[in-house]
């Protein structure tokens, strides 16, 4: 597993038999999109990384590594040559199927893009030599986060851009061209602000691909929560100053994961602006206590970067961050009596019918509703009743405890939200992120990964009992041309449905992984009729499946 940590770090953890190795550190820095295939038909696999621009001061080209087959890594250099970027998401496709993957690399366009838009697509020579083409259709600046799909059922890949105040569907044209879709493509829901993740999904098994939204806000703005049961009370800073003029406690000042970004890690106690030491804590996050002596008075001037805290009297404290861009998070404990909230807004997670080529909201006739903001979600068939089902990541509360969401689906007619699935984020201070269906232990089964911003990864291992059955393919390089398996689509058809894969499909935003073994959960049907492989440059071969819950690898290693 490859696990991008924002502004901080890449992890490789090794699969070894189905338990991960430790985690080893590919670089750091401020990155984004991660992209995995053998671009260059060199037999190794090739890594992008898309790097940010430090905020809009450095621009900059994404980075390169090699991983070779005893698993070391060599690092490349930048791609050169390219337009320099605040770069976002990075996507690998064959749009011109001369078997060779292409690369669109997504960006927080800089003043000098606002016009044209950051949306770039780069020829590859089959060398791993890419040259700027052409830009692509943009949407709001926000609009960066991508979804690689194919919804006109065309076997060319097609965009969706999102994130921002709007989403926009872009249709791939055969060689390497594209337009912006007709509106009636996504219709109203096209007007969707900050969606989050965008997963593609045929919950009914008609062969086309589906669209499930989630929404969240940006982490722009100040933000605050209360747990009254638990007495806990979690802030978020960004940009703007925020205070707390009166937060009562009992006893002590304790708080949990404090975060505090470069350059602002001061955190000053009482009227004379004590420094704490922070030496012996953590770099990760901060945990702390204060008396009511240690931390007497408040300050009546607070202009320098950091986090302020002072005892008021009464059992009353005042907290004042101002960190700027760097955000500043922390929960604080035994608060009896917590301030007026900054209210967050409601946003409703959809779903999306396609109906040839067209997409018809459903989620009210789905039996979907959840009104509340989510941050990413994934699809898998949690208990291989032939159904595609979605975990659903939610923003949360980060003064609490918080139980995710888990929609089965009901034999493509509805889904139901199931309470007893036990995937619980239980560390205070965080709030959601994006997940990932993997069968790490290869058993047959789809377990879940996922992620919290200030939090941890999650990794969950599908222990469902039942005697449904499953195929899992594992597909390699095309047999005459050796193209690369990224992109390919797998078909299989029985008992009654249609059953659509591909490789690299995901629901992260800016990232496409190469995981091979397709999943099919088959429900009782125990025999296979139909089984094909498409691959990005036409090749295609038709299989047979003479027996079921294995997995079989097809094609060209």
């Amino acid at each position: 597993m490859i696990l991008i940590e924002h502004s901080w770090r890449v992890l490789i953890f090794w699969n070894n038999g189905g338990a991960f190795s430790k985690p080893k550190v590919l670089t750091k820095g401020d990155l984004h999109g991660v992209t995995i295939a053998d671009y260059d038909f060199d037999g190794l696999i090739n890594l992008i990384v898309v790097q940010g621009g430090g905020g809009g001061s450095k621009p900059r080209n994404p980075l390169l590594y090699q991983i070779n087959k005893d698993r070391t890594i060599v690092r490349g250099s930048q791609i050169e040559g390219l337009e320099k970027m605040r770069g976002r998401a990075s996507k690998l496709i064959d749009n011109d199927s001369n078997g060779i993957l292409d690369l669109l690399i997504t960006g927080f366009p800089t003043p000098e893009q606002l016009k044209n838009g950051a949306n770039n697509f780069h020829s590859n020579d089959g060398k791993g030599n890419f040259t700027f083409l052409n830009k692509l259709p943009k949407g709001d600046r926000l609009s960066y986060k991508t979804l690689l799909t194919d919804f006109n059922n065309d076997t060319i890949s097609d965009f969706i851009f999102y994130g921002g105040k709007n989403i926009i569907a872009v249709k791939g044209e055969k060689g390497m061209t594209f337009s912006e879709a007709d509106k009636n493509v996504l219709g109203d829901a096209a007007k969707t602000i900050e969606a989050s993740s965008i997963s593609e999904i045929d919950f009914d098994n008609d062969g086309d691909f589906d669209l499930f939204i989630t929404s969240a806000a940006h982490a722009f703005n100040n933000i605050d929560f209360y747990d009254k049961e638990n007495k806990r009370f979690a802030f978020f800073e960004r940009f703007k100053p925020y205070t707390i003029e009166k937060l009562k406690i009992d006893g002590n000042f304790k708080i949990e994961n404090v975060q505090m970004s470069y350059p602002n890690f001061d955190v000053f106690i009482g009227k004379n602006k004590q420094k704490l030491d922070i030496k012996n804590m953590s770099k990760d996050y901060k945990n702390f206590s204060l008396t009511q002596k240690e931390a007497k008075g408040f300050p009546s001037e607070t202009k320098k970067n950091g986090l302020y805290i002072g005892y008021v009297g009464n059992g009353y404290w005042k907290v004042h961050a101002d960190t700027k861009a760097a955000p500043t998070a922390g929960v604080i404990h035994n608060v009896i009596e917590a301030p007026e909230l900054i209210s967050t807004e409601k946003m409703h997670a959809k779903l999306l019918e396609n109906r040839n080529g067209i997409f018809v909201d459903v989620t009210t006739k789905m039996g979907i509703s959840i009104p509340e903001q989510t941050t990413g979600a994934t699809v898998g068939d949690f208990n291989n009743d032939g159904f595609s089902d979605l975990f659903v990541v939610r923003f949360g509360n980060p003064a609490s405890e918080n139980k995710q969401i888990l929609l089965m689906n009901q034999k493509g007619k509805s889904f139901k939200n199931i309470k007893n699935h036990n995937i619980i984020s239980k560390e205070l201070g965080a709030v959601g992120s994006q997940a990932q269906t993997i069968d790490y232990d290869a058993d047959g089964d789809q377990d879940i990964i996922y992620a919290n911003e200030r939090g941890n990864w999650h990794l969950y291992t599908n222990n469902s009992i039942n005697n449904n059955n499953f195929i899992t393919i594992k597909v390699g390089n095309s047999p005459n041309k050796d193209t690369s398996p990224q992109g390919a689509i797998l078909t299989i058809k029985t008992c009654n449905n249609i059953y659509k894969r591909v490789v690299g499909a995901t629901s992260s935003p800016y990232s496409q992984g190469l995981n091979t073994a397709l999943h099919i959960g088959l429900g009782k049907c125990n025999k296979i009729e139909e089984a094909k492989i498409l691959w990005t440059n036409g090749e295609e071969l038709a299989f047979d499946i003479n027996e079921i819950n294995t997995s079989i690898f097809v094609g060209k290693n």
